[in-house]
C-alpha cells in the first residue's frame, strides 16, 4: 500500500479527531471539492475549511479510516475508505458509533499527494 496515501489519510484521521484547521487545510489542494451529507457542497480551500470550521464549532469527532483501495496513474487517483467511530454533538457522550464510507480523489501536487474530491455517505446496514 502507498506509503505517502497512508500518511494522508491519517492526518486526516487527525484532523477530525483533534478539530485541527490547519492539518485539514494541509490535506486538501486550493480547487478542491467536498461533498458530504448533510452540507452543502464546498468547492475552494476557504469553503472547505470554513465548512470544518462549523463542524468542529458543533461536534465531536472520534473517527478511525480503513483504505480498502487505492489506485493511481501519474499524478492523480483515488482512494476508497471506510470509517467507524462516533461524530458527538459538543458536550453530549456518545451514543454508539456509526460508519462512514468514502471515496478520495487524489491529486499530487507539488510532489505531494492532496484531496482533490472527496465525497462520502452514510455506511447503510453496518
Amino acid at each position: 500500500m502507498n506509503e505517502e496515501i497512508q500518511n494522508l489519510i491519517q492526518t486526516y484521521q487527525r484532523a477530525l479527531n483533534g478539530a485541527d484547521l490547519d492539518l485539514v487545510r494541509a490535506v486538501y489542494a486550493d480547487d478542491a471539492m467536498f461533498i458530504g451529507q448533510p452540507v452543502p457542497t464546498a468547492i475552494g480551500i476557504e469553503k472547505i475549511v470554513a465548512t470544518y470550521a462549523a463542524g468542529f464549532s458543533k461536534m465531536d469527532y472520534d473517527l478511525q479510516f480503513d483504505i480498502q483501495e487505492i489506485e493511481l496513474s501519474g499524478d492523480i487517483g483515488f482512494v476508497r475508505t471506510a470509517s467507524r467511530g462516533t461524530i458527538t454533538p459538543k458536550g453530549q457522550d456518545p451514543k454508539g458509533s456509526g460508519g462512514n464510507r468514502e471515496i478520495f480523489v487524489v491529486k499530487k501536487i507539488g510532489g505531494m499527494w492532496k484531496f482533490y474530491r472527496y465525497i462520502f455517505n452514510a455506511e447503510v446496514g453496518a
